[in-house]
């Protein structure tokens, strides 16, 4: 009983003690809370998430090496000056599906004609591959009569490439070209290539 009267008169001391608190104090505590409310209020508007937008890292495009492709000037760098490889452009083995799958769209003998039709009229100069050195035109005939067009079975390739990262698109520029003949041994099956004339593209002071 005692224990219970002890509560009670707690509680009754708690009550008087809030409702005895100033009218003015009270008044200030109400309106404290209002403009703490409203300063969070505005505070949670104003700090939406923002999308940011990720910077590309785009390093600057190599001066006088960029060639005019379809890709923008702008935005595309120079990732290989100078790439060099050959490619077999006539299938020796008739029996492979992979082969002739990737070799039946080329046009061996329009290639080859373009290219000494070009060196005859002048407007390519042909180069001896190992040595450099320009051709006449008569080395160049002399070279077909020891080596049919029909025998050209590997090309090599001198490249730029490029990429445009904004744009995720790749581009090349093909600077030279080697036409290479087929060697066979004696049982007809093809050893090796041999180098055959060499033609610059783009560099005009190698044509004249």
């Amino acid at each position: 009983m005692i224990i219970e009267k002890t509560k009670a008169a707690n509680i009754r001391i708690s009550i008087n003690l809030i409702f005895n608190v100033k009218t003015h104090d009270m008044k200030n505590i109400i309106n404290l809370a209002a403009v703490l409310f409203w300063a969070l209020f505005i505070n949670a508007c104003t700090n939406e998430p923002k999308e940011q937008k990720e910077e590309l890292n785009i390093p600057p495009v190599k001066a006088g090496s960029f060639y005019e492709t379809d890709l923008n000037s702008n935005n595309a760098v120079v990732i290989a000056d100078t790439v060099t490889y050959d490619v077999v452009i006539k299938n020796i083995y008739p029996d492979d599906e992979w082969e002739v799958s990737k070799l039946k769209n080329i046009d061996r003998a329009a290639l080859a004609n373009i290219v000494f039709n070009a060196i005859y009229n002048g407007k390519l100069t042909a180069y001896d591959y190992r040595t450099e050195a320009p051709m006449s035109i008569k080395e160049v005939k002399q070279l077909e009569k020891e080596y049919g067009r029909e025998k050209i079975g590997k090309m090599q390739f001198v490249e730029e490439w490029y990429f445009n990262e904004q744009e995720m698109q790749m581009g090349k520029r093909v600077n030279e070209i080697m036409l290479a003949y087929e060697l066979n041994g004696n049982d007809g099956e093809v050893r090796g290539y041999k180098a055959g004339v060499k033609v610059y593209l783009t560099d005009k002071s190698k044509n004249k």
